[in-house]
């Protein structure tokens, strides 16, 4: 009993520990910002992200300490991730559109079918655990409802429980798959951002492919397969090509 009163102690010794020195990491990151020294407030920011940290404002903090360091990559990637996080996030979103002025490579979409883009924009509308939030009560709701369709003695209280419970399982099914997506985005990303300063898109996964294309700092990218070292990458007008691993980082 003893032993694992100890190891009970020593675990919220080093919870109590870990959470102290993240919060001076922070006081010395808001310091040396507001000082002007961007490099030295990003290097503590990551630190704290390093720790296995990772909250909205935090993300935001960086990409901001990042864009005064003139790293316009990682003050795309740093904004992203944000985003990723807390998709209402207004100043992550506007200083987002900001720097993404200062991005060389200004790319055209890709026209893609209305009902693709409607779907993303209802996924990305909250954060994954807004969407879980939102599928547990509707299950609640639908449960209540097969209830009163069970056992309701009036006609009517029974078509209010089977229109109900209806109405709520499609809306179950629409936040549980967004929240499966929002999930998967995080297990499994495959947006990234170029942070190298530029790359050369090769055709093959070999320094003899042909070069295709260049790419510079701060555009977004969509991982689509990987061999060994190199990565195959598409951009937004339907560009496909081979990047070093090393050259970007997932969002």
């Amino acid at each position: 009993m003893r032993y694992y009163l100890v190891i009970m102690l020593l675990a919220i010794a080093m919870l109590v520990h870990g959470a102290e020195s993240r919060d001076s990491l922070y006081l010395s990151a808001s310091s040396a910002y507001s000082d002007g020294n961007y490099e030295l407030a990003l290097e503590k920011y990551e630190q704290i992200a390093d720790q296995g940290y990772a909250a909205p404002d935090l993300y935001y903090n960086m990409g901001n300490a990042a864009f005064r360091s003139n790293r316009l990559g990682y003050a795309v990637l740093y904004y992203n991730k944000a985003l990723k996080l807390d998709p209402s996030h207004e100043e992550a979103e506007k200083n987002l559109a900001y720097v993404s002025r200062y991005k060389e490579d200004q790319l055209e979409q890709v026209p893609e079918l209305f009902i693709r883009t409607w779907v993303r924009s209802l996924v990305g509308l909250f954060s994954v655990q807004t969407w879980a939030y939102v599928a547990i009560f509707m299950f609640g709701i639908l449960l209540v409802a097969l209830l009163f369709y069970i056992f309701a003695s009036r006609l009517a209280v029974k078509k209010a429980g089977f229109f109900t419970g209806l109405v709520t399982l499609l809306l179950f099914l629409i936040s549980f798959t967004a929240a499966l997506e929002r999930n998967n985005e995080i297990v499994a990303p495959d947006q990234a951002v170029i942070v190298s300063p530029s790359v050369v898109v090769k055709s093959s996964p070999s320094l003899s492919g042909t070069d295709l294309f260049v790419l510079h700092e701060g555009t977004e990218i969509t991982v689509t397969d990987q061999v060994g070292e190199w990565t195959e990458v598409r951009i937004s007008d339907g560009r496909i090509g081979w990047v070093p691993s090393g050259t970007f980082e997932v969002i």
